[in-house]
């Protein structure tokens, strides 16, 4: 059996170490004998064939034929036994593809790898390969890994969540790494091993249980995907289809319109506070109907000095006639304001990035706000997500103070970003404009500035010369 491999790798060496022995021997022990006589004389009493002597042989060199029979007749009886086993089993064709398989993924570079080769793992690795992406599969499932060899895809069998399968599968020169297991734990410890081995890698997860979406995206996932919900929108799509029916973009609006009227949600996340009439004015509502404080105390009818605190809620009536004027077409550059600088050149484009987004949101008429508004946040979440990770690692570098403090920030922040998300059907446009806004400028200007003063003050000092 071939899982003897270390056996005959030490067999085979003690044979080619008693064939030189033998072949020097013979040629030292016998008086005018070539290298080529002691190699043949030495083969011969390996193999048992029994053609005659080259020479006559002396004492001292009868010795040494009885040392090689002993010896070396074992290890070559040995090696061939298991080489014809290997033979008759037909695993030498198996081991050999094995082998050549794994010289393949060793010269690999910025591949994908696909841990678990389910019905989505397969699909995945279907497509990319049509489109010409290298895939590297790790399923523990023989039956799987089974058919992927069957596939010629590159297969380890191995469990994805250990640090050998997955440096096996080449995860240091991969660029990215798919979470396609059905358990949504399993997922997040892929996630959690795949982001220690390669920190630069782009992490893409299947998920079942969106509660846990938070956990995998603090854990190094990037993006965290739902077949079940991809795939029931597009079941919905073809439906729609074959019924002839249009998707109508405004249906989300139109069902809480009301003679052109509609309730709205305006959520206060300024710590100052502010009041009903002010709440009013910047959104130019109708009627301000009810405000929920944070202790989810309703009060119905505020006047407008009633005062609304950080994280409360009010409901506004709006008309749903007017279109906010666009102020920027959501394709143009967006220059980060000097202000807003914190002159880290690498930080610096990832904020101006978000600022675009905010900027996108801000563009998008009355009647598209809510879709775009979800798209927004969905990018949002997926690239800030990101951008605390460079941030983080950029800090861990020069051994920020408040890295902790800052880390506890980005985790506030990612689960204001989960809120808003979810009410974002509801909330008013020009108040979501304004949360967004607002909390980009307080983080860059108040908690991102401070980690950039450290780190330029630092490389400062590092440039500066010793002065004894």
């Amino acid at each position: 059996m071939f899982n003897n491999r270390y056996l005959i790798r030490q067999l085979a060496g003690l044979l080619f170490l008693i064939v030189m022995i033998g072949t020097v021997g013979y040629t030292l022990i016998e008086d005018g004998w070539t290298l080529f006589d002691g190699f043949y004389m030495t083969l011969i009493t390996l193999t048992t064939i029994g053609f005659s002597e080259v020479h006559s042989l002396s004492t001292g060199g009868r010795v040494l034929t009885i040392v090689i029979i002993v010896f070396g007749l074992g290890a070559a009886a040995t090696i061939l036994t298991q080489l014809a086993q290997l033979i008759m089993e037909g695993n030498l064709l198996a081991v050999w593809r094995q082998r050549r398989m794994e010289k393949n993924i060793g010269r690999m570079r910025h591949h994908v790898i696909i841990c678990g080769y389910g019905r989505i793992g397969q699909a995945i690795c279907r497509n990319l390969t049509n489109m010409g992406v290298e895939c590297v599969i790790v399923d523990r499932d023989e039956d799987r890994t089974g058919y992927a060899q069957s596939m010629d895809v590159p297969v380890l069998a191995g469990n994805a969540t250990s640090d050998q399968a997955l440096l096996d599968a080449g995860i240091e020169r991969a660029t990215i790494l798919v979470a396609a297991l059905s358990n949504d734990s399993d997922n997040l410890f892929v996630a959690l091993a795949a982001r220690e081995l390669n920190p630069k890698l782009v992490v893409i997860a299947r998920g079942e249980d969106k509660s846990i979406e938070t956990r995998m995206l603090r854990a190094g996932v990037d993006r965290v995907v739902y077949p079940a919900q991809l795939g029931g929108g597009q079941i919905a799509r073809l439906i729609a289809t074959e019924l002839g029916c249009e998707e109508d973009t405004t249906a989300q609006r139109r069902l809480t319109d009301v003679m052109g009227f509609e309730l709205q949600v305006y959520r206060n996340f300024d710590e100052k506070g502010t009041t009903v009439g002010e709440v009013v004015s910047r959104t130019g509502a109708v009627k301000v109907v009810a405000h929920i404080d944070a202790n989810d105390v309703r009060h119905q009818d505020p006047e407008p000095d009633h005062r609304v605190g950080e994280g409360d809620a009010v409901i506004l009536v709006t008309t749903t006639a007017a279109t906010p004027t666009v102020k920027h077409d959501g394709r143009e550059h967006v220059s980060l304001p000097h202000d807003l600088s914190v002159g880290i050149p690498s930080i610096d484009e990832e904020h101006r990035i978000i600022l675009e987004m905010i900027c996108r949101l801000e563009a998008a008429g009355e009647d598209r706000s809510r879709q775009v508004a979800g798209e927004v946040l969905a990018d949002l979440k997926e690239y800030t997500v990101r951008h605390f990770k460079h941030e983080e690692s950029l800090l861990r570098s020069v051994d920020y103070p408040e890295l902790d403090e800052h880390i506890a920030e980005h985790r506030a922040l990612t689960g204001r970003v989960d809120q808003l998300m979810s009410e974002c059907d509801r909330m008013h446009h020009d108040n979501l404009v304004q949360l967004l806004d607002g909390w980009i400028r307080h983080h860059i200007m108040e908690v991102d500035r401070r980690y950039a003063d450290h780190v330029i003050g630092r490389e400062t000092e590092e440039r500066s010369p010793c002065v004894l």
